[in-house]
């Protein structure tokens, strides 16, 4: 493989299935390990270095009849060394004849230290004999990289004429099986600068490449490879655990949570709590609250003033099925003392509670960072491992749209919350619930009355709609709020707009896509007959 301006993408993998994936998400090349098959077999990735299988063989086993000439990039053999019984010299050149494009050393004796470290080197089954594999490898023409940690094992990999040199920070952390790392991001960076500044003094044509430790995902590896100047990134959990066991707890929380996303006959309202309507842009938030509520990431809520994102966090609080309860505090006020205070007084120390900070972009940049710490520290329970995970609070952001950099700096999820007129026909179920929830008598709106309220463009959004229809209720005659009702209301200067600028044609033809050209449905709404609208129709020549 030549150099490349860009970055390098190998995926270390154990699954054909993934393989493919990979290869079609544009994968340099693929690492055919033992430990991505223990990985998606459910095991963690450390099973690799224990003595529970011949390595080569399980290995040779599963990237033959899945992986090799079945995807269209170049896929290294994960060769074991550790093995007496191993002839090298015999192994690699029957992974050449089999049709391995290359090999690399692992598992590998750079995971080990100590003792028992030494003790392998002093047998022969250590890291040097892992050089003489690939050296042997070089030699008859395979195609090699060499994982390694040190300055030391770096050098002996360059003497063996290794083309891929691998800088191995550890075990991936994170997600259900992660091995916490001990390794910060920014150390990694500054020790992969160091020892790729030294491998190119003395080897300028190995590509050098990083993996694991604290790089979980593409901002990592590129605040590594930036700073390293690396020629590429080697992924093995990142790119299947991690991805699936996200993956998969979304979509069984998705269907799980389809129940939420059913239709009220009555109405075609959203059963989440707070959201209301059939559009598509209800669905497409409902869809993505189900799918939010399967983690325990914090979520940045961004919307117009009054376009609901309050209703969304109670909505979010509800699905999560967390048994406390859901507390609001503004960040234009002094609230480090309810979020970092006493224990027991708290509100991010009480589990299964949410913690709601409204007006988020009013954060002072030392409370966001204290912020960024906490959730560092523990958030994430769902993928911290059993013994580690700490009860705390679910926390939720409310910000204005462009919540980019916030979420950025809290590893936070984003939820945009459409505004009103984006979704102007869940207007008529908005408003029916709105009237609903005054505790007196419901009203019944005119179908003029829906069309004038329609033809607002509502910048105050949902809370300016409720503050009308308020005091619509109030101004409604025999139980009904008609078009004079909303004149009234509304004013007669937004009322002359709209009439100015809405023709009857444009009326008849706006219901209809509305209702996607259902004319019953159609109908019902404008409060006409079915005959009727099909006479206008024809008149104003909509039949077509």
């Amino acid at each position: 493989m030549a150099k490349r301006p860009d970055i390098l993408v190998g995926a270390a993998i154990g699954l054909g299935m993934t393989a493919r994936a990979a290869a079609d998400g544009g994968a340099d090349f693929v690492l055919a390990l033992n430990a991505g098959r223990f990985r998606v077999m459910g095991a963690p990735s450390l099973a690799a270095m224990l003595p529970i299988s011949d390595s080569n063989a399980f290995t040779d086993g599963f990237a033959r009849s899945e992986i090799l000439d079945r995807v269209a990039i170049p896929v290294f053999f994960g060769a074991a060394a550790c093995d007496p019984r191993v002839d090298v010299m015999a192994l690699v050149t029957r992974i050449r004849r089999i049709g391995y494009r290359g090999i690399a050393n692992f598992p590998t004796a750079i995971h080990h230290d100590g003792p028992f470290r030494a003790a392998l080197e002093a047998a022969g089954l250590g890291f040097a004999r892992e050089v003489e594999m690939l050296r042997a490898a070089r030699g008859i023409g395979l195609a090699t990289l060499g994982y390694a940690k040190t300055r030391a094992e770096v050098d002996a990999l360059l003497d063996a004429g290794v083309e891929h040199l691998c800088l191995n920070f550890g075990w991936n952390a994170g997600g259900s099986m992660g091995v916490p790392g001990g390794v910060p991001l920014d150390d990694a960076a500054e020790r992969a600068r160091r020892i790729f500044a030294h491998v190119r003094r003395i080897a300028r044509g190995t590509l050098c490449l990083v993996e694991g430790g604290p790089i979980v995902d593409p901002t990592h590896m590129i605040r590594v490879c930036d700073a390293s100047r690396a020629d590429g990134y080697v992924g093995g959990s990142t790119l299947d655990r991690l991805p699936l066991e996200m993956s998969v707890m979304q979509t069984t929380s998705a269907f799980k949570t389809a129940r939420l996303l059913r239709d009220d006959r009555a109405g075609g309202e959203q059963r989440i709590v707070g959201l209301l309507g059939g559009s598509q842009a209800a669905r497409t938030l409902a869809e993505r609250i189900a799918r939010l509520v399967a983690t325990d990431l914090p979520i940045v809520i961004e919307g117009e003033a009054g376009a609901g994102r309050t209703s969304a966090a109670r909505a979010i609080h509800a699905t999560s099925r967390r048994g406390g309860s859901v507390g609001f505090i503004d960040a234009r006020e002094d609230i480090t003392g309810a979020l970092f205070g006493e224990r027991g007084r708290n509100m991010l120390g009480a589990a299964q509670n949410t913690v709601v900070i409204e007006h988020a972009d009013a954060l002072a940049p030392t409370l966001r960072a204290r912020l960024a710490e906490w959730i560092e520290r523990g958030t994430f329970d769902r993928f911290a491992r059993p013994d580690e995970r700490r009860p705390r609070a679910r926390l939720l952001l409310t910000h204005p749209p462009g919540g980019e950099a916030l979420a950025r700096a809290l590893s936070a999820q984003r939820l945009a919350v459409p505004p009103l007129r984006e979704r102007m026909e869940d207007l008529p179920v908005i408003a029916r619930a709105m009237l609903g929830a005054t505790g007196r008598p419901v009203p019944a709106l005119q179908p003029a009355a829906l069309r004038l309220l329609m033809a607002q463009r509502w910048p105050g959004n949902l809370r300016e709609l409720q503050h009308a229809l308020a005091r619509a209720a109030l101004e409604a005659r025999d139980g009904r709020i008609d078009a004079v009702v909303i004149e009234r209301v509304l004013g007669p200067a937004q009322v002359g707009a709209v009439t100015e600028a809405m023709d009857e044609r444009a009326w008849i033809l706006d219901a209809l896509r509305r209702h996607r050209f259902r004319r019953g449905e159609t109908a019902a709404f404008l409060g006409i007959a079915r005959k009727t609208l099909y006479n206008r129709m024809r008149r104003l020549g909509l039949d077509n």
